[in-house]
């Protein structure tokens, strides 16, 4: 044997490329077979390849079956059974792999045989998942129970950096309540934490202490997990929070964070996701971040907002993102009318945001836009690549966007992939004069126009065929009738693509 292969480094370097031969899935070690060979070849491979082989584990069943026979079986059901604890000296077998497992992640491996869920409870019984997997460095608990909720709290230790689990459909609110005080006291070098719900429960709430959790990095967590302001503000203070996805109820009280803002608040956000209650309450939150590098701004909210609210929340968010979307959560008494109808000047903050690529606006009332806006909008986002602005469905007013703002958009944002608007297509504008110089729309391929009036289809066909040469798909969202004009525009749009005929052209 080579010198060379008794470098350790040396020696990782090529088990790791044997490991990634002919991978098409990132997170799933499909080499299996070749690194089982490499650790049967001689004994200096077989430690390398061992820990390569098991470092990364989607299910328990692989380390179960490496208990002796007789203490598991597989049921006609395909499911996997424990028939007792192992004793003392049965463990052997199992401690050679399981205190190489660094990692329980997705994707879970679905196609396996089921674990049942007494299995959990019963391996653990003698022994602490501690020292079992000694090793243990990221736990998606869901890949091992969906259920045995309790035993999350066994695993938590100063080791763990990256922990997700699922509240379970049967909840203990006593293993909950215990799981959540004891995360930020055992857990304490947590940098990835992700708590979902299969349904809306009862709520339970998370608090984060003053310099709890110190290298967290990500936090993320589901309707069901109540967060104090006073938590978030601790939060806040945390260096390496990059990002931060939350729900905020109605009892969150964004009076407390208000004038809390200092360079030191959330310095390192990135991307933030809130679903709230109400608007201001994401607003309190927003305007904690000094973060120069916040790219990704989503929120979500059920109480109507109207223009001064919106206005003020648009200005806190900043001018390095680059993706913002807002939504309101459309309720029974959700309304179209003033003063939900909103003018340009409600979005005018966003004019400062010359990085943004995606803005997506959803139901928050009528947006009464029009050519001098998207005109505007254009030209100060010259790297846009994705626009949805969408009134409520029900809104009564035409709005005053003509086909020169799809024009606009073409020109001065060559990145453009998406426009989601209602237009007024009644009128048919001339082009400019480098109408067919449409190098800029190269990559423009869905329009949704949703429910918007238009006069005659293959005029309005022709000049979209001249601004978006390459429109792969025409989406409508309106009544029978005018929805099959649309679907006239397309067709003729396609019947131009494939043929000669001529574009429309200034003065024709």
């Amino acid at each position: 044997m080579h010198q060379s292969l008794l470098i350790d480094e040396i020696l990782s370097l090529i088990i790791r490329f044997v490991a990634a031969d002919g991978q098409e899935d990132p997170k799933r070690l499909e080499n299996t077979s070749g690194l089982a060979k490499l650790a049967r070849t001689c004994r200096c491979f077989m430690e390398c390849a061992l820990d390569t082989l098991w470092r990364t584990q989607h299910s328990l069943n692989p380390l179960i079956m490496c208990l002796p026979r007789g203490i598991w079986e597989i049921h006609p059901s395909n499911v996997l059974y424990l028939t007792r604890s192992p004793t003392e000296s049965e463990w052997a077998r199992f401690d050679v792999y399981s205190r190489r497992v660094k990692s329980f992640s997705y994707p879970k491996q679905t196609k396996m045989i089921g674990l049942h869920e007494d299995a959990l409870p019963l391996l653990f019984s003698e022994r602490s998942p501690q020292s079992l997997f000694p090793s243990l460095s990221s736990l998606d608990f869901s890949i091992l129970s969906c259920n045995s909720s309790s035993l999350i709290r066994d695993f938590l230790s100063p080791k763990l950096t990256n922990l997700a689990f699922t509240l379970p459909r049967k909840i203990c609110p006593q293993d909950i309540c215990g799981i959540l005080e004891d995360l930020p006291r055992k857990a304490t070098r947590l940098e990835n934490l992700a708590i979902s719900s299969f349904f809306p429960v009862t709520s339970f709430e998370l608090n984060i202490p003053a310099h709890g959790l110190p290298d967290l990095r990500r936090l993320v967590v589901s309707s069901s997990i109540r967060i104090s302001a006073q938590s978030v503000l601790n939060i806040a203070s945390l260096r390496y929070v990059q990002e931060l996805a939350l729900n905020l109820h109605s009892d969150f009280d964004a009076n407390v964070l208000r004038g809390r803002a200092n360079h030191s608040t959330f310095p390192a956000l990135r991307r933030v996701n809130l679903v709230a209650y109400d608007l201001p309450q994401c607003t309190s939150i927003v305007s904690l971040i000094s973060s120069p590098q916040l790219e990704d701004v989503t929120v979500t909210y059920n109480v109507q907002a109207r223009s001064f609210v919106i206005t003020s929340f648009l200005s806190a968010i900043g001018t390095s993102v680059r993706s913002i979307s807002l939504r309101h959560n459309m309720q029974t008494h959700t309304i179209a009318d003033p003063p939900f109808v909103f003018y340009p000047s409600t979005f005018a903050p966003l004019f400062a945001c010359h990085n943004l690529r995606t803005i997506q606006v959803y139901n928050i009332g009528t947006l009464n836009l029009d050519d001098d806006f998207i005109i505007s909008a254009a030209k100060a986002w010259s790297k846009l690549e994705d626009i949805r602005l969408c009134s409520l469905p029900w809104s009564s007013i035409i709005p005053n966007i003509s086909l020169n703002a799809l024009t606009a958009l073409t020109r001065y944002c060559p990145k453009l992939t998406r426009v989601h608007l209602s237009l007024d297509a009644r009128e048919i504008p001339e082009l400019p004069v480098d109408g067919l110089n449409t190098t800029g729309a190269q990559f423009l391929g869905v329009l949704n126009v949703r429910d918007s009036a238009i006069g005659h289809t293959e005029s309005v066909a022709q000049f979209l065929r001249a601004i978006i040469p390459n429109m792969k798909t025409l989406y409508v969202e309106a009544h029978p009738e005018l929805r099959d004009k649309w679907m006239e525009v397309k067709a003729y749009y396609d019947r131009l693509s494939m043929s000669v005929v001529p574009v429309l052209r200034n003065g024709s």
